[in-house]
């Protein structure tokens, strides 16, 4: 499979690779979903180790108890998230969602980033199974409602310039709900448990 290893090979994980791998492992969810439901699970500070992630993974696509990815699908799984992980811990820019590309139909796209939104929620309800909504900021819970909201959006019947506009601005939404959720629950929990720096005696 030289295609597959040149792609992994690249900073950015294919979709299209991607989604015919799963395809050909009888896979039916997208690669769109499943980024998300990694990003949900990272952005409660679970997913980080490799066997975690597969076995998550493996229980949403209903594989039967033991089953376990093909080990090259299962090394793209972990690329994604190695690829989310990295975005996460920037400065964001360098966070992606894994969608069609743009030369694919709009409503493709626009599906793909519902089903991204759908898996995000299912990863972040995983990680954070033992949290209350109560426990959530304001700001959080607004995010994951509007996500909720983009998971349930219809193919639009037009695809005209409009169109295009407003799904760049709901992707980008979704980047940064999900960017602000993790620096919420992870970032600044990370930071609290380290302990203030010292300063240094003034000298006068």
């Amino acid at each position: 499979m030289p295609a597959i290893t040149e792609r992994l090979m690249s900073n950015q994980i294919d979709f299209e690779v991607l989604a015919q791998s799963l395809s050909a492992a009888g896979i039916a969810h997208s690669p769109s979903e499943l980024q998300g439901l990694t990003a949900g699970l990272l952005a409660t500070g679970h997913g980080g180790r490799d066997e975690e992630l597969l076995g998550v993974l493996a229980s949403h696509v209903d594989f039967e108890p033991g089953q376990q990815f093909e080990p090259a699908l299962g090394g793209m799984l972990v690329a994604v998230r190695d690829e989310l992980a990295s975005g996460f811990a920037g400065t964001g820019l360098a966070l992606h969602l894994l969608l069609p590309g743009d030369d694919e139909d709009l409503g493709l796209r626009v599906a793909a980033i519902a089903q991204w939104c759908e898996g995000f929620l299912v990863g972040f309800g995983t990680g954070s199974a033992n949290t209350h909504d109560k426990d959530l900021s304001q700001e959080i819970q607004e995010a994951l409602s509007d996500l909720a909201a983009i998971s349930q959006v219809e193919t639009p019947d037009q695809d005209g310039d409009e169109e295009e506009d407003m799904f760049e601005q709901v992707a980008e939404h979704c980047r940064m709900a999900a960017l602000m959720i993790y620096t919420e629950l992870v970032m600044r929990r990370q930071g609290k448990a380290e302990p203030a720096p010292t300063a240094p005696p003034t000298k006068h």
